[in-house]
């Protein structure tokens, strides 16, 4: 996609005597059917240092003044900014002072440039892409703050205050921290949680809005630190000694040698002494160091974590890194600090920490580092993934959420996350899964999340979701895929093919004809049998709310025709999802088989079959030493009462590896060959036989080698 501006019209533009800021976008909200906003659903806040004058959709918005020196406005609007969408900024000095664009993202930061023969104007295009939620573009005038505009971007595809906030409540709920991001285009609002494990992304966010209260409550402490007096003894000369106590006389009784008499006079050449002096080594310092240096190893892991990240550095988080690091090294090594001890505190905790000042917030910012982040709430900023991730992620939980209700829990390994201390992700092209079993009927369901690539004689697949199903009397496993696509086409008027298929939204073609790749294109061998299709459906898990329409789409109609499609799957609606989740555990083998669409011919060949030929002896192996035997020596023997009993001709045995006979994943036919002689012997002439035979023309394998059969007699 270019950055060529935007065709729309004026969203926003803002005047001060020293700036003026205009923001170009679509005139109309990119909508879909079913997704409504209203007008004052939105928030636009401002705050500047001097007065300003604010149009919002040409409808005038004053200013408030705050402080001696501060304007402010808080607007509520109807959306303004959506996702995948592009937006023109241009920023013009009114007054020779030099303007600077910042945003927390670099990328954002980066698109927003100089241009004009003077460099005086800045702009730029801004495409939020899926990242929902507030965002901060700060103008800095002569490198300070002077104008902060914060915008609220809304999803376009989904509801934000419905299904958005409940995806997010689902997935931090399943898995905690999931969905946090760190500097992302745009950010969430967050109070203090409840739990005290929190990600690293949390303690900086935290640690970030903090930062300058916690600096100012150490500094506190290192001016006006807790002490005490402190009782020292020592051994001194008798004429140093200002202060004794009853522990000088006990000490002189032990020690006679330090008593003189002399002339009637006693004298003492050295005694213990007492003296009363000041210490900082005390519980509530040890556990000042204990938080200074517990907050700085955490900001250390996090510095290297963000170091060693895939994804380009900004400098300026860098620079802030250090920075914070420096100061907190500073603090943690100055004055009385740097001779104490760090030590968490005792559980009898004294008063200090609870009526000192700088003591009580600064264990009250120690608090607030080990408590987690509630997304509801106004004090803490942090970044969300991306909606078309978190939706991958949401429908995966949801889909194990809506089996957890009916099926037992067997096994899961998906609590296992991916996490370089920075970003965290559920764990991809690992088979992450979770097994279920049906307390019915005894079936295994097992859903994989991102499997690893399946590889195939073409192009390896790599579907979403891949619910497989072991049912009880049957040999095959029925697969199905549920692929999540945040996308949805609006079938808006004057898409003529789309409106050919459907005159309301549902799942583009593209995605569609990805289930027909996934359905056909991922094949696996069973045996040395030829290729066979492994997948018996697959459906698209799109972003839609409207069921009882989409119940007349072509795309759902076509799920009970070829057992390909779309299903809508959002928090708000559940229930196409549920119910065919449902059918697929439910259906018998035979029901599942018949949901297959089978290839064109396939009643003509199977009606060419004569059934009535039953011409392969399936042999069974006891163990891996008798295989070895057999396919060395190239034979097969069984009891000759067991041939007997076989009334049609033999002409070709296949080796069948039982899992009793720890064959493990080898279990199951994998040689076989034809028969072109056999004999009887009794038992005691076997292997003379057999060396005999040995050179002639037997059992032809399926690896092109020759070797005899032998059907010695049974004692």
């Amino acid at each position: 996609m270019t950055d060529s501006p935007p065709t729309g019209s004026e969203l926003v533009y803002l005047q001060t005597d020293s700036l003026s800021l205009t923001i170009k976008g679509p005139a109309s909200h990119p909508s879909f059917q079913g997704v409504e906003v209203q007008e004052g659903e939105s928030s636009l806040t401002i705050y500047c240092e001097k007065d300003f004058q604010l149009t919002v959709r040409g409808i005038e918005c004053p200013g408030v003044k705050v402080f001696n020196r501060t304007w402010a406005g808080e607007y509520a609007v109807a959306p303004l900014f959506f996702e995948q969408q592009r937006y023109e900024l241009v920023l013009e000095g009114e007054d020779g002072h030099e303007l600077t664009f910042w945003h927390d993202n670099l990328n954002v930061r980066n698109k927003i440039t100089r241009t004009g023969r003077r460099h005086e104007i800045l702009s730029g295009i801004l495409n939020f892409g899926n990242e929902i939620g507030y965002s901060d573009l700060v103008v800095l005038k002569d490198g300070r703050n002077y104008l902060k505009l914060r915008i609220e971007v809304y999803p376009s595809k989904i509801s934000y205050r419905e299904d958005y906030k409940a995806i997010v409540e689902d997935v931090t709920r399943e898995v905690y921290s999931l969905s946090f991001d760190f500097l992302k285009k745009t950010y969430l609002n967050f109070e203090q949680g409840d739990h005290r494990h929190t990600s690293p992304v949390e303690f900086f966010s935290v640690l970030r809005g903090i930062f300058n209260d916690y600096l100012r409550a150490a500094d506190v402490v290192l001016t006006q630190p807790h002490h005490v007096l402190q009782t020292v003894r020592e051994i001194l000369p008798a004429h140093k000694i200002r202060r004794t106590d009853g522990r000088t006389l006990r000490y002189l009784e032990n020690h006679p040698d330090q008593v003189q008499i002399e002339n009637g006079q006693i004298r003492v050449a050295k005694a213990l002494a007492v003296r009363k002096q000041v210490t900082f080594n005390t519980p509530e310092n040890r556990m000042v160091r204990y938080i200074l240096q517990s907050t700085l190893k955490r900001l250390r892991n996090f510095q290297f974590g963000y170091s060693h990240l895939q994804r380009e550095e900004d400098v300026q988080v860098v620079r802030q890194l250090d920075e914070m690091i420096a100061q907190l090294e500073r603090r943690s090594n100055t004055g009385f600090l740097r001779e104490t001890p760090a030590a968490e505190a005792p559980q009898g905790m004294s008063l200090v920490f609870s009526m000192a000042a700088g003591y009580r917030e600064l264990y009250r910012y120690y608090l607030m580092l080990l408590r987690g982040l509630s997304i509801t709430g106004d004090i803490f900023q942090i970044s969300m993934k991306d909606l078309a991730v978190l939706y991958e992620y949401w429908c995966f939980l949801k889909l194990n959420s809506l089996m957890r209700d009916k099926y037992q829990l067997v096994s899961q390994d998906v609590i296992r996350v991916q996490m370089n201390g920075i970003y965290v992700a559920l764990v991809k092209g690992k088979g992450s899964r979770v097994r279920y079993r049906d307390p019915v009927t005894g079936d295994q369901i097992t859903l994989s999340y991102n499997p690893k690539a399946i590889d195939v004689p073409t192009v390896s697949q790599r579907p979403d979701n891949v619910l497989t199903l072991e049912k009880k009397g049957a040999n095959t496993n029925y697969q199905y895929v549920f692929d999540a696509k945040y996308r949805i086409n609006p079938a808006l008027p004057g898409t003529d093919y789309y409106n050919s298929i459907s005159h309301t939204p549902g799942p583009e073609v593209d995605d569609i004809n990805t289930m027909h790749r996934y359905r056909d294109a991922i094949v696996r061998r069973n045996g040395d049998t030829p290729y066979e299709r492994s997948m018996f459906g697959a459906y698209v898990l799109f972003p839609y709310s409207n069921e009882e329409e989409y119940r007349n789409h072509r795309f759902y109609k076509s799920v009970e025709d070829v057992n390909i499609g779309g299903l809508p799957f959002l928090p708000s609606a559940l229930g196409m999802v549920s119910d065919m989740l449902s059918q697929l555990i439910a259906d018998s083998p035979e029901s599942a088989f018949e949901r297959a669409t089978l290839p064109a011919g396939i009643e003509e060949k199977l009606a060419k079959v004569d059934w009535n030929v039953r011409d392969v002896l399936i042999g069974s192996v006891r163990s891996k030493e008798d295989l070895e035997v057999f396919l060395e020596q190239r034979f097969y023997s069984l009891p000759g009462r067991i041939l007997g009993k076989v009334e049609k001709p033999i002409h070709w045995v296949a080796l069948y590896q039982p899992r009793s006979g720890h064959f493990g994943s080898e279990a199951g036919i994998r040689w076989y060959g034809e028969v072109v002689r056999w004999h009887t012997s009794d038992k005691s002439s076997f292997l003379e036989k057999e060396k005999q035979m040995r050179t002639g023309i037997g059992l032809r394998s399926s690896s092109g080698s020759n070797c005899l059969v032998q059907l010695p007699l049974a004692k």
